[in-house]
């Protein structure tokens, strides 16, 4: 048995970090819990609470809330077992470190020490040195889950906001209602990301009385990269919006200046339309986008949407294609979510 205060003390290398962390003793022996808390204040961790049985502790790990349980087994009122499953039974404390300590020796005892929930045992009588070896070992592992759970908390709450923002950037519901209105048309649309965030786009906007302009574009990749490709192309329709503009010039100019914008291994697929309501007809051009489906009651047709994806290269010519679209027909437009995703 180390002898606390010598020289060679165990815990010399532990960091102020793991000084500043809390751990609870659960022994019911006045003694070892003394010896325990010499050898943890010997090693530099001073935030320790004491509890003399099951309950006592269970109420400590409540108010205490530690970083780590030194937990005996043997205890009266409440035994070390009933203690692990009831602190892992709470959510609070499913992750929470319990160094067991026990003179259990035989095989299927020490097994049933981890069966209960333990994440690890020293054997009695205690060691110093290897106590806070084991004791430095889950108090570092503790503090890189923390710092993990709360750089994953901080992700999630930013991609949260960037995908409240992009979502914003889509055609709200009263500008969908009022350009049904306005038009004659019916307006209906689904957007969902395969993840937090997506390189899907799309939006709808009144050119004049007759004529509605929309556009779908889905950038390559998924996550963040793809979501910041839509604010950039947003930002670039904003500058320099469609009117007075044929459909392929229009996505001729935008290719122009998304490739300046875009990194050598991004592109993004593109249809953009002019719908006539007064002509009945459908203009449009389109850059490897999935082909529109457009038919009625009696069939449906794939529309033709070949041509280089936007951002590869300057001066791409793009086709301008006429369709008719007369009343009664429908016009389907969708990104590869909607053909790749399963059922």
């Amino acid at each position: 048995m180390s002898t606390p205060g010598r020289t060679d003390a165990p815990g010399s290398g532990i960091d102020e970090e793991l000084r500043k962390c809390r751990v609870l003793v659960v022994e019911d022996t006045e003694a070892s819990r003394r010896l325990i808390g010499a050898f943890l204040a010997a090693a530099g961790i001073r935030d320790v609470a004491f509890a003399v049985d099951g309950v006592d502790g269970l109420e400590k790990a409540e108010s205490f809330d530690p970083d780590l349980v030194i937990l005996d087994i043997m205890m009266p009122r409440m035994d070390g077992f009933e203690v692990c499953k009831r602190l892992r039974a709470n959510p609070r404390f499913r992750r929470l470190p319990i160094l067991v300590q026990t003179a259990l020796g035989a095989p299927e005892e020490r097994t049933s020490v981890f069966r209960a929930g333990a994440t690890d045992l020293v054997t009695k009588p205690i060691h110093g040195p290897e106590l806070i070896a084991r004791v430095r070992v889950h108090l570092e592992n503790r503090l890189l889950v923390r710092n993990l759970e709360d750089f994953r908390e901080r992700v999630q709450s930013e991609l949260n906001l960037a995908r409240e923002m992009q979502s914003q950037l889509l055609p709200s519901a009263e500008t969908i209602a009022s350009l049904s209105e306005r038009h004659g048309l019916r307006l209906q649309a689904h957007f969902e990301t395969s993840s937090e965030l997506g390189g899907d786009y799309w939006g709808v906007r009144g050119l004049d009385d007759d004529r509605i302009a929309i556009f779908i574009v889905d950038f390559a990749g998924h996550g963040v990269t793809a979501a910041l490709n839509t604010f950039r192309l947003h930002t670039l329709i904003r500058q320099f919006p469609p009117e007075g503009h044929t459909p392929a010039s229009y996505l001729g100019l935008l290719n122009d200046r998304m490739v300046e914008l875009l990194a050598t291994d991004q592109y993004c697929t593109f249809l953009y339309g002019v719908l006539d309501v007064k002509t009945d007809l459908f203009t449009y051009a389109a850059a490897a986008a999935p082909a529109p489906i457009k038919g009625s009651s009696a069939g449906s047709t794939l529309l033709d949407s070949s041509g280089l994806p936007v951002g590869i290269a300057r001066g791409i010519p793009y086709d301008e294609r006429v369709v008719p679209f007369p009343p009664g027909e429908f016009l389907l437009l969708y990104s590869d979510a909607l053909t790749e995703t399963q059922n």
